[in-house]
């Protein structure tokens, strides 16, 4: 994914300018169906520490194609489920956005990024899980 960030234009009032870009290093591509089952298994891997078998990284760019699968299905999930697939991939995007300056973000090994583990709770919560 990449992202870029704006600054005031200083020639022009009241408008901004690309101030920088940064892209997010690739990652594998986490191989389960789109499910509510598949979103509840990639929670709980999130809150293993030791051995988890996928990145936040990875997590969180599965939520995202996950909330954008329940568009191309006849019977999409309950929103509640798109709603934290939903939310899950936004705030990684907020949580790099409000941790790391630009310059850390073009340099950043995304697969190192944790997201708090609290959240990942949260979100295993609204689904009943």
């Amino acid at each position: 994914m990449t992202e870029n960030e704006f600054q005031p234009d200083p020639e022009q009032p009241g408008h901004n300018q690309p101030a920088g870009f940064w892209t997010e290093t690739n990652c594998q591509v986490i191989e389960l169906p789109l499910t509510r089952e598949s979103l509840i298994q990639v929670l709980c891997c999130a809150l293993d520490d030791g051995n988890a078998e996928y990145t936040h990284q990875e997590i969180a760019w599965w939520a995202e194609n996950f909330h954008q699968a329940q568009f191309d299905y006849e019977n999409p999930v309950d929103e509640t489920v798109a709603d934290v697939a939903l939310d899950l991939h936004l705030q990684w995007q907020m949580y790099l956005d409000n941790t790391y300056t630009r310059e850390e973000l073009q340099k950043l090994d995304f697969s190192k990024v944790r997201l708090p583990a609290e959240w990942f709770s949260n979100w295993l919560e609204q689904l009943d899980a």
